[in-house]
């Protein structure tokens, strides 16, 4: 018997039982999209925090805080930051050092951090701008999206109300003196405002710094007094971010990766997602119960064709076969609907529950938060699982066809 034979009459006995047919493929759907459903719960949150996780920040970022010599932190030097830069897989090496001062323009003032850095190592990491450029000497800097609204005019609260690219500003610089273990003032470095910083991804952070050119990092620290840097190795791809973080780590360099804390969530997550999809498939083997039983009343309904079949000459595989195709038809019409119905659902819940948070929390949702995600390898497994619950369903039933005896089934006594 040919395939399309075998089709063909798969089809005409499930045209026989609509009712008993479409319920079955029903219940296979609400197990396969229950499945989905909950297990989209965990991609949807994990996607959320990763999200928020990378907001400011980069997989291939690698943050070195201090060494350790035996039990002792050291502070990471210039003789650190200059080995970093000629590490394999490193595409950018940046330390930035704070001072602190006061900045002055045409009566309005202002007392940012001041942050000491390279601009050319800024840039190979990927610093943007959204106005502006980089400083190409000592005597341009670059400021915090937010900087002019916090320079205010002398004695009140307006502030400052044009545009502060090209504008020279006086940054009176103040210093800590290690002979007289004081804050003093180390004169006034005159400035070139070049450039404005992006704005920051999060609502309540205000981008106030003041970024200076380490070419004259002399003119902003007392003499003899070394500055810790705050230092961040940039990988030049993310693959190499885990083999350089375990170099450093290795050589005794404190420090921290958010790819770190994302391998770590990921296999937090991945235990949630097992347990999920391990509750979900309860949901389709009940839904196997009907495929069971389905099938075994197809057989004993069909019992005098099977007879015919086997009266002619019909091996007991292609038998089976034909009822095996039913049971897979079954699975794979419920697989589809139940796919169908959970991206549907997964769409209207993302776009219901946040204004259900607002009025509920008065509070707004996290912006871009994700409540449920179904990715391609969810719908996959989704599949699979019905598919292979269904055809194991279907393969007692199939077997106990291959052994009806053609004489009593043409008797039509089963």
């Amino acid at each position: 018997m040919k395939t399309s034979d075998k089709l063909r009459f798969v089809k005409q006995n499930m045209a026989k039982n609509k009712s008993r047919i479409f319920m079955t493929v029903l219940a296979t759907a609400m197990g396969c999209t229950f499945l989905m459903m909950i297990a989209s719960v965990a991609f949807g949150l994990q996607r959320s925090l990763v999200d928020e996780m990378m907001q400011g920040q980069t997989l291939t970022e690698i943050q070195i805080h201090s060494k350790m010599n035996g039990d002792t932190h050291e502070a990471i030097k210039q003789a650190d930051v200059d080995r970093f830069k000629k590490l394999d897989h490193v595409k950018a090496v940046t330390a930035q050092r704070f001072t602190q001062g006061e900045v002055t323009l045409d009566g309005y003032k202002t007392s940012p951090t001041g942050i000491v850095t390279n601009f050319e190592e800024e840039t190979k990491a990927g610093l943007q701008l959204s106005e502006g450029r980089m400083p190409t000497s000592g005597a341009e800097a670059i400021v915090g999206y937010h900087f002019a609204e916090h320079l205010l005019k002398d004695g009140s609260s307006e502030a400052y109300p044009n545009s502060l690219l090209g504008k020279q500003v006086s940054f009176n610089v103040t210093g800590y003196n290690p002979k007289t273990e004081k804050e003093e003032p180390l004169g006034t470095v005159k400035l070139t405002i070049v450039g404005l910083m992006l704005k920051p991804d999060k609502e309540w952070v205000q981008s106030t710094d003041l970024y200076l050119d380490d070419s004259i990092q002399s003119q902003l620290f007392h003499k003899g007094f070394e500055a810790n840097p705050n230092v961040k190795v940039y990988a030049d791809s993310a693959n190499h971010v885990t083999t350089l973080s375990k170099a450093l780590r290795d050589e005794g360099y404190q420090l921290y990766s958010v790819a770190d804390s994302i391998k770590e969530m990921d296999l937090v997550f991945l235990i949630m997602k097992i347990g999920l999809v391990f509750v979900g498939t309860i949901a389709v083997l009940i839904a196997s119960i009907g495929i069971y039983n389905t099938m075994t009343m197809a057989v004993t309904e069909r019992s005098q064709d099977i007879g015919i079949m086997k009266a002619i000459g019909a091996n007991p595989k292609t038998i089976r076969s034909i009822f095996l195709m039913e049971s897979f038809g079954i699975g794979l019409f419920g697989a589809l609907i139940g796919l169908a119905v959970a991206y549907g659902l997964s769409a209207l819940i993302n776009a219901v529950v946040p204004p259900i948070i607002e009025s509920v929390l008065d509070g707004k949702a996290p912006e871009g938060f994700t409540f449920t995600y179904i990715p391609l390898s969810l719908s996959l497994v989704s599949v699979g699982i019905s598919l292979g619950v269904a055809v194991l369903s279907g393969m007692r039933p199939a077997a106990r066809a291959t052994r009806i005896d053609v004489l009593r089934a043409l008797r039509r006594d089963i």
